[in-house]
């Protein structure tokens, strides 16, 4: 999966310079350009389950409801929003990123972060497979898919592990080791998550969900790449405001990027509260009360 993911990286690196600097272009048109072909190139495969995820994932209300979304090749509300917000945010990150640098252990721009993206990304699948289980599909696509349900006794750890060291040594040539070893582990983290999510809501993995997850680790590691030196830079804040002081809120207050970290994390964990005391009914409770009307509503047919 890495190494694909590196083939169709470098060919989209490709596109990106040709439009940015032979063509004189600005970034921004240069990356649309390049989200453009790697849609025509892969045929919109991973948008193709992302779309489908988000439809299940927001649309459905028990497992058999999303599971059922899911195999649907229509498109809904869910699944428009979903690949809408993708293209727009790689497109706006990668315009950002600006022109290209090449630079062994010091590369920067949308070339290289493009190519260690892709790569890494792909690092989710091998990880999801490996580590859960994938759940047989039905429908459409099924006969393509089929063949995933052995594939999780052919990703073994020892290729799970290869697959890791190439992510990580091409990462390294492109970023150097501190970068990419955060990198790393920003990608795994999110798909550990996924995962969670996936095993939570259907029980494990499927083809659709994979492809939504390395949607969703893409944008996460071109947000890294691109957001890099904010990230230390806040750490550095952090550290030096609370060095030796302990938590005080007048330090928090009079750093604009550490209030701005303290109101993302009071935002998080009131949505977590929310969700947890507030929210909808367990996924497992929905799924006992539609097996409960369901058979409430068969028995009175037959009655009838």
């Amino acid at each position: 999966f890495p190494i694909a993911g590196s083939v169709v990286g470098f060919m989209y690196a490709i596109v990106f310079d040709f439009v940015n600097v032979s063509l004189d272009l600005p970034s921004s048109i240069a990356a649309s350009f390049l989200v453009s072909m790697g849609l025509y190139m892969t045929g919109c495969f991973h948008e193709d389950g992302l779309a489908d995820s988000a439809d299940g994932l927001g649309g459905g209300w028990s497992k058999s409801q999303i599971l059922k979304i899911m195999t649907d090749s229509r498109v809904g509300t869910f699944g428009c929003a979903a690949l809408g917000m993708f293209l727009l945010i790689k497109v706006q990150l990668l315009g950002a990123l600006g022109a290209s640098h090449w630079q062994l252990y010091d590369c920067s721009g949308a070339g290289p972060a493009i190519i260690v993206s892709q790569t890494v990304a792909r690092l989710s699948a091998p990880y999801l497979i490996r580590t859960r289980d994938y759940i047989a599909e039905v429908g459409p696509k099924s006969p393509f898919y089929i063949f995933m349900v052995e594939a999780k006794y052919l990703v073994s750890w020892g290729r799970l592990v290869i697959a890791t060291s190439f992510s990580l040594a091409l990462a390294c040539v492109m970023y150097g080791p501190i970068v990419s070893i955060a990198l790393i582990s920003v990608v795994l983290f999110v798909a550990h998550l996924m995962g969670n999510k996936g095993d939570y809501l259907l029980g494990g993995v499927m083809g659709d969900f994979l492809g939504s997850t390395i949607c969703v680790c893409e944008i996460a590691a071109l947000t890294f790449i691109s957001a890099r030196n904010g990230i230390i830079g806040t750490y550095l804040s952090i550290c030096d405001e609370f060095d030796g002081q302990g938590f005080q809120l007048s330090n928090v207050y009079a750093n604009s990027s550490i209030r701005a970290t303290f109101h993302f994390v009071l935002l998080s964990l009131a949505l977590k509260g929310w969700l947890t005391f507030v929210g909808p009914p367990d996924m497992y409770d929905r799924e006992d009360n539609k097996e409960d009307k369901d058979t409430t509503s068969d028995s009175k047919d037959k009655d009838n």
